[in-house]
């Protein structure tokens, strides 16, 4: 996938998520991107090395190959700076892969040499029907049966 398509795809993104706001994780030029989406977003902040308490929160977080980060980083990302992230990576490793897994990302697909992670607060555990105080460890058999 050539750098213009993976532009447009990560456009795509951009404009199915209705972010406003993003945070790039990255040490690349990311001029031919924000062109593409200058007209849709309102703020973008690019930084290298992410410090929680020097930025603000997002509507989408990107991750960029370039960029190492850590288990401990990743779930500072997730619990305070945004909710749906995007986690780019160059090649298959076992043990990045499984920490993403653990984190609750979702390996969404693989472009040529890239695997890209996603994860969203809102769509990450969805709401059963049968998990709620109402129809919680049978009432009705209160009082009737001995367990």
């Amino acid at each position: 996938m050539s750098k213009q398509e993976f532009n447009e795809f990560l456009t795509e993104i951009i404009l199915a998520e209705e972010a406003k706001s993003i945070l790039a994780i990255t040490a690349s030029n990311l001029t031919p991107l924000i062109s593409l989406n200058e007209e849709t977003l309102e703020n973008i902040q690019i930084v290298i090395d992410p410090e929680v308490g020097l930025i603000n929160p997002t509507d989408l977080c990107i991750i960029f190959e370039d960029s190492p980060i850590t288990k401990t980083q990743l779930g500072l990302i997730k619990n305070i700076l945004s909710q749906k992230i995007l986690v780019i990576r160059k090649s298959h490793n076992d043990r990045e892969h499984q920490s993403l897994i653990e984190l609750g990302f979702m390996h969404d697909s693989e472009l040529t040499r890239k695997r890209i992670y996603s994860y969203n607060l809102k769509t990450y555990n969805n709401k059963r029907g049968w998990n709620n105080p109402e129809g919680w460890a049978n009432p009705e058999n209160f009082e009737k049966f001995r367990w």
